[in-house]
């Protein structure tokens, strides 16, 4: 409006000059003005229409930044300095702050989830008394018990205690809380160290959960409030939920529980510090040190709030989960000072431990297999069909399940979670892989099922890939222990992920993630009900990539590029109607003359087939390194190749109804008859019903750590997939005499390779091992080995 008006009465200026026009000038001039006049009476008027609008807006920017703090009521004290800081926006607090403060939400579906699962295993009818501690906001305050209620209702809670300072939020709180009927909920108008609980007595050590939303930040006195806490809490059952902004420290957080995004930059960490200061929010990175030193921590998510501008400004921010350490978490050394093999029950109902003798006393697998040079403690059985007799209990106390657990333990540290052993995820190793390669397994488990015979016994030794074929293991042989390995954290994250959904949801809520590929309310399924058998880990990982699940699953990570690729490339060669009839019929004749007469010569020109053949492509769509690359081009070209693995497969079977890899591929999600066997609803009710997949642990580590970490003859299964095709010769051989160390006599090794003789086979001889092939392929023959047959070959190894 205002260069409007600049620029309209430098024209008449400029008229004025020339006589003829000045008349012409005068009219233009007045024009502009009345144009500038009737503009700020519609600015005027557009304001007064909007006041509601803009008011909460104007009143926070004044309070927050206009407004002096401490210059009302008592600034010395905290609630002096709240209560002035608040007493003007409680009523617009809720409108100003939902942007803000994240995470609130996320807390309180993990902490509800907690409370569930541990009412459920313990059996308690107890109704639990939650207390909310809250030192300045009253959205975090009122607000947190009516989100509880979405995820635990309140009724079902004995009491709830809502703590703040600040009397104008009490007075709202109380008002709202009468207004909706919860007799249940006391409103407490106290610093959170003097505060007492109506109708409680001494509350120490009776608390079941205790949540602070965007309040530890704000406290002075931060260690006596997080000790006063710990006091409160139930000892073995107590929960600690938190969501707070905070700092980290300049060295790297030691512990694996919420280790990702918890890095802050020098700037981010010392600028927030300094910004958040001058409203007395103080996030040095000690506060929350203490609190995990002080806390088990269950569940960890950091975040950064974009709010203001995005991916310009992002304020660091936590979800956390706690509870009180346990009194065994010393370590294993009290495990052993046990001394009686009586399993009795203290006089707290306690079970006592089993000592390492104990379990060893209760080895049933040959004495050879009980050396491990490799472990101070020697190898311990770590199944539950593997100890003692195949009865469920070793003694009226003391289940099988968690004797064997204790083993693991025992072995290889606690357990980030049922499946998941711990690891440091700040290795580079591991630290390289953003996410996941393989969003779906590419053999064949069908053949290694034959081949491997597998019996209830067995214990296995499997790369996890994306844990398809470790399912099928499961749901097939249901063998006593599966190792499942992986160095990329993120294959394991989406096995975890698997199990966790087979051991919570219901079939149809595990079909739509994992056979439609998406599911449109992931987030909450991911928080209300697996989030209680998530590693910290496994949690922050699909807590940060919740949407993967929104469209097409099977197109995420880096597999999902190559499923992109083809599902370009159809559409732009019109190929869409001759695709959907090769999944769709019935006759495999009209499957292979499809292939043959349509899709083949227009999806596979030369040019695409050499841009294919580029090592980048082949890696980070495919997982192929150059080392397997170069074998196959040992043995010809790259287009010979890839026509050797597809034409047989259009003769095999029907991708209706058998080529569940293919389908996959094409429609980019399974079909009820194209599928695994783990995601039929007879498979997924049998490895649920069953608990065929207690049997899984995931490593986290290379494969040659978890192979040294094992006794000798544990193993009697390996399946190595085509890694060692990546190797060389120095590392393949190093790789092979631990794989015949760790497995028995007899024992079988399977393995697929890119050569159709690759040239470890003969270190395997070299080791003991029996080397027959499964399968190798003749080029040009038209026949394959597999249902996929992406492989030049497949061999078996049997221990001598």
């Amino acid at each position: 409006m205002v260069a409007l008006m600049v620029a309209s009465t430098s024209v008449a200026l400029y008229l004025l000059n020339t006589t003829e026009n000045f008349k012409k000038a005068q009219e233009m001039a007045v024009t502009s003005q009345l144009a500038f006049l009737g503009a700020v009476a519609a600015f005027v008027l557009l304001l007064i229409a909007s006041f509601d609008q803009i008011k909460a807006p104007l009143k926070f920017i004044y309070s927050c930044f206009l407004k002096p703090l401490g210059k009302t009521g008592d600034s010395t004290s905290q609630q002096g300095r709240l209560e002035a800081f608040y007493k003007e926006q409680a009523e617009i607090y809720d409108e100003t702050r939902g942007g803000l403060l994240r995470g609130r939400s996320s807390m309180l579906a993990l902490v509800a989830a907690q409370l569930k699962e541990q009412l459920k295993v313990s059996g308690s009818e107890k109704a639990p008394i939650w207390v909310d501690l809250v030192s300045h906001c009253l959205r975090p305050y009122r607000w947190n018990i009516e989100q509880m209620n979405k995820h635990f209702p309140i009724s079902k809670f004995e009491r709830v205690y809502l703590v703040d300072l600040c009397p104008s939020l009490c007075r709202i709180a109380r008002e709202r809380f009468q207004k909706i009927g919860w007799n249940n909920v006391i409103v407490i108008c106290e610093d959170a160290l003097g505060s007492n609980f109506p109708g409680m007595g001494d509350p120490k050590g009776k608390i079941d959960v205790v949540t602070m939303s965007y309040s530890l930040s704000m406290m002075d006195n931060y260690y006596a409030v997080v000790d006063h806490v710990h006091s409160l809490l139930e000892p073995k059952t107590g929960i600690l939920g938190v969501a707070d902004f905070y700092a980290s420290g300049n060295v790297t957080k030691a512990s694996s529980y919420g280790i990702e995004g918890y890095q802050c930059s020098w700037l981010t960490r010392n600028f927030w510090q300094i910004w958040f200061s001058f409203d007395h929010v103080h996030l040095h990175a000690s506060r929350r040190e203490y609190l995990e030193y002080r806390f088990d921590v269950k569940k960890a998510i950091n975040g950064r709030n974009q709010f203001v501008i995005p991916f310009v400004v992002q304020i660091p921010y936590y979800i956390w989960v706690g509870q009180k350490k346990r009194a065994d978490s010393k370590g294993n050394q009290a495990i052993l000072s046990k001394s009686s093999l009586a399993m009795t029950q203290s006089s707290e109902d306690e079970v006592d431990e089993p000592t390492f003798f104990q379990l060893q006393a209760n080895d049933s697998r040959p004495r050879s297999m009980s050396t491990d040079s490799n472990s101070s403690l020697g190898s311990v059985p770590d199944s539950p069909r593997s100890v003692g007799s195949s009865s469920t209990l070793v003694s009226s106390n003391f289940s099988a399940k968690a004797l064997a657990d204790k083993q693991v333990e025992m072995r290889f540290g606690s357990k980030l979670s049922q499946w998941r052993l711990p690891y440091n995820p700040t290795l580079e190793c591991h630290t390289q892989f953003r996410s996941y390669i393989y969003a779906f397994t590419w053999e064949d488990p069908r053949i290694d099922l034959e081949v491997l015979n597998l019996q209830k016994d067995d214990v296995m030794f499997v790369i996890t890939s994306a844990g398809d074929n470790a399912l099928e293991y499961a749901l097939k042989g249901q063998p006593s222990r599966i190792h499942c390995v992986d160095m990329n954290p993120c294959q394991n994250h989406l096995l975890e992920l698997k199990l966790a959904s087979i051991k919570n949801l219901s079939y149809d809520n595990f079909w739509q993630m994992f056979g439609d590929g998406r599911h449109p309310d992931f987030r909450r399924i991911l928080l209300d009900q697996l989030s209680p058998t998530l590693s910290s880990a496994a949690l922050q990982f699909w807590y940060k990539n919740r949407n993967s699940f929104d469209d097409c699953f099977y197109e995420s990570g880096y597999s999902g590029l190559a499923l992109r690729l083809f599902k370009w490339l159809i559409r732009i060669k019109g190929l869409s109607k001759a695709v959907e009839e090769i999944t769709t019929t019935d006759d495999i004749r009209v499957q292979e003359q499809l292939w043959e007469n349509v899709v083949k010569p227009a999806t596979l020109p030369a040019w695409l087939v050499q841009w294919l053949s580029h090592p980048a492509f082949l890696w980070n769509a495919l997982g192929v390194p150059i080392n397997q690359m170069n074998l196959f081009l040992d043995e010809g070209s790259a287009v010979r190749y890839l026509y050797d693995t597809l034409d047989p497969i259009m003769t095999r079977s029907l991708f209706k109804n058998d080529q569940y890899f293919y389908n996959l591929v094409v429609n980019r999600k399974y079909t009820h008859e194209s599928c695994p066997s783990y995601l039929t609803e007879e498979g997924f009710q049998t490895l649920k019903e069953q608990n065929a997949t207690d049997s899984m642990l995931l490593h986290t580590k290379s494969i040659i750590e978890v192979l040294k970490s094992l006794g000798d003859g544990e193993l009697t299964k390996a399946v190595l997939m085509d890694h060692m095709d990546w190797f060389d010769p120095k590392d393949a051989e190093e790789e092979i005499k631990e794989v015949s160390r760790a497995i028995r006599s007899g024992g079988m090794v399977l393995w697929r390779s890119a050569g159709r003789k690759p040239w470890y086979n003969a270190l395997f001889e070299k080791y003991n091992f029996e080397v027959k092939p499964v399968g190798v392929r003749v080029p040009g023959s038209g026949v394959s080995i597999d249902r996929v047959n992406m492989y030049a070959s497949c061999y078996i190894g049997i221990k001598k």
